[in-house]
């Protein structure tokens, strides 16, 4: 098992990252890890180069500690499963923070399915839709009017899709004003929320599991 965390925290302090790395035993599975580990320091280091050149003002409205950018993984390779449990930036920075991640892991796991275990943020969900297609929606929790409910799996999800609660949060933005005006009134460090429109009327989507092959 491989933990990045202690040495991202020394090496990169705008990166709060924690990267959990299993794999069978191996000379081939070795290499493929040392592959991997040095281009994940150097997208370390281009995050850490962009943060250098923000001014003082942008670097205030990061996270705590100066914190620019999170990223939790966990990269399953025996069961052929790599998890993105958190993937945000706080800074301005010319840099594609999903998009660099993607190749990264697209060049070294293309047989791995991406799991996001908690999805919350719009912008996220977006971009999975962009650059790898419809996801498979496993389970979702949603919070109506009066109640919360967890819809794991089979009939209970009959009828919800990804594609659909894209569209739904679309709908519930362009309704109120659009994206722009939602996400400058949180301000940042908070993820745009979802929405589903199904028989129970609107309901808020707390979070959804995801999956979605990284060959798509």
């Amino acid at each position: 098992m491989l933990d990045l965390a202690d040495e991202c925290t020394g090496k990169w302090p705008s990166v709060r990252a924690s990267i959990e790395y299993s794999d069978v035993a191996g000379s081939e599975a070795e290499a493929r890890k040392s592959s991997f580990c040095r281009e994940l320091c150097r997208f370390f280091d281009r995050l850490q180069e962009g943060f250098d050149g923000l001014g003082w003002e942008e670097r205030a409205r990061c996270g705590l500690d100066n914190v620019a950018f999170e990223i939790y993984l966990q990269v399953d390779l025996e069961n052929r499963k790599i998890v993105l449990d958190k993937l945000f930036k706080y800074a301005d920075i010319d840099l594609h923070l999903f998009t660099e991640l993607l190749e990264i892991l697209q060049r070294h796991f293309p047989e791995c399915d991406l799991t996001v275990p908690a999805l919350q943020g719009y912008e996220l969900a977006r971009e999975i839709r962009r650059f790898l297609g419809a996801a498979e929606v496993e389970c979702v929790f949603l919070k109506g009017d009066t109640e919360e409910r967890l819809l794991m799996g089979g009939g209970a999800l009959q009828g919800l899709s990804f594609d659909g609660i894209l569209k739904d949060t679309q709908r519930h933005y362009e309704e109120r004003g659009g994206v722009e005006k939602k996400r400058q009134s949180i301000g940042r460090g908070w993820e745009l929320p979802m929405y589903w429109r199904g028989r129970e009327g609107e309901e808020a989507v707390l979070w959804m599991q995801v999956r979605i092959a990284l060959s798509r």
